[in-house]
């Protein structure tokens, strides 16, 4: 589960910037709050919020290329062996570029999360594509301190005890990350367990996704899932079937079947509506991270669904009958009919902007103190105090928390 995810030093952010999916002690959706095994409290959702160009999709951007960072010699390897993975890792490091320092300054990421084993800390800084930094710490459930099990300063990497008793390599490359190195190499069991909660990470790119890339839609249980879900949504989608194209057998054509007056239609699914089309990319996946746990993490999910659809797929993650696993959702999206408190804790909506001096910042609505040093009231009306610019971050007016009526 994510505790907390920070980078700076990436494309508009400039300064140490902290994402927090740890819970606020509040008592609004009480009963959709994850519980780890040391009692700490957990979002299953954030929503990101702002103005076009304000640093929503920069804030995934820097998440996915942390990740990409840490699986991309990986699954290189796995593709020379013939496997397929649905991780889009085409993001690259960029320095913050409106500052003469900054490129000569490296790229810094931190997550803090924890498995069913310990929690753990990890840290990476990048500069020229070269690692400058590098460290994990493990802690274990009700322990006190926290065990080093490597840390790296450029070429210089010392081990601890866990990883001294197994005689790993400090033989790197200056531009792979240890971590992957050693799960590369080794089979070690805390390292395993770090990397399985990184391959568990769901990043979707919708400029490069399609239901054929996800292998998860042909499965039996995942389809019967598919039709549970979209029963839900008030979908009317009876069933689909895949064929593999003549002359051409790796790829594969889908047919939709629609029922109208108690008989069935099969359609090409290219004649169907892109909210369709984004539900057969979206939901596979949605029901994989709830099968196995995980994070999901989506630019623009709002695009091309209808907001019942959106709180829908909320709500799928704040249903704790449904998602025992603990997966968790992070999204970005412009779509207003959701932030209200019906929908959202305070301190699930998240707002991205850019400030004087053209910096991206982001933070939470549960921070935000009203003219009398108040947090903001949880049964306020959220999108219409947005709109009137009293959160900052609002699509249409540049003054900041300007609390006129």
């Amino acid at each position: 589960m994510l505790y907390q995810f920070m980078f700076q030093n990436f494309k508009s952010y400039k300064n140490e910037t902290i994402f927090d999916m740890r819970a606020e002690n509040m008592k609004e959706f009480e009963e959709a709050v994850i519980t780890d095994k040391n009692g700490e409290k957990l979002l299953p959702v954030s929503v990101i919020y702002g103005p076009n160009a304000g640093g929503k999709s920069g804030l995934i951007e820097a998440f996915m290329c942390f990740i990409s960072l840490v699986l991309k010699p990986r699954m290189l390897l796995k593709k020379q062996e013939g496997k397929k993975d649905t991780f889009y890792f085409g993001n690259e490091v960029k320095p913050y570029k409106l500052d003469d320092n900054s490129s000569k300054q490296p790229t810094k990421f931190q997550v803090y999360f924890s498995t069913n084993q310990c929690e753990y800390r990890y840290q990476l800084s990048v500069l020229n594509e070269k690692i400058m930094h590098e460290s994990l710490y493990k802690k274990e459930f009700k322990a006190k301190k926290p065990a080093k099990i490597f840390e790296r300063e450029g070429k210089q990497i010392t081990l601890g005890e866990i990883l001294r008793k197994t005689n790993s390599s400090s033989n790197v490359n200056d531009n792979m990350p240890y971590l992957t190195f050693l799960s590369i190499t080794n089979q070690i069991a805390i390292i395993v367990d770090v990397i399985e909660w990184f391959e568990k990470i769901i990043a979707i790119n919708y400029a490069r996704e399609s239901w054929e890339d996800n292998p998860a839609i042909c499965k039996e249980e995942t389809k019967k899932l598919f039709f549970d879900f979209m029963r839900g949504m008030d979908i009317d989608i009876q069933d689909y079937r895949m064929e593999e194209r003549e002359g051409e057998p790796d790829t594969r054509k889908l047919f939709v079947k629609h029922q109208n007056y108690q008989k069935e239609y099969e359609l090409d699914f290219c004649d169907e509506s892109e909210g369709t089309k984004k539900l057969f990319n979206l939901i596979p996946y949605i029901i994989e991270a709830i099968r196995r746990g995980g994070l999901v993490i989506l630019d623009e999910l709002d695009a091309k669904l209808h907001p019942k659809l959106l709180k829908y797929i909320i709500h799928i993650f704040k249903n704790r009958e449904l998602n025992e696993k603990n997966a968790q959702l992070i999204f970005t999206s412009q779509d207003l009919t959701t932030m209200n408190p019906e929908v959202f804790r305070r301190d699930e909506i998240w707002f991205a902007c850019k400030n004087e001096r053209k910096e991206s910042e982001i933070y939470s609505l549960y921070e935000i103190r009203d003219e009398n040093g108040e947090h903001i009231r949880a049964n306020a009306p959220f999108y219409k105090q947005y709109l009137a610019g009293k959160y900052g971050a609002d699509p249409y007016l540049s003054k900041m928390l300007n609390w006129e009526e």
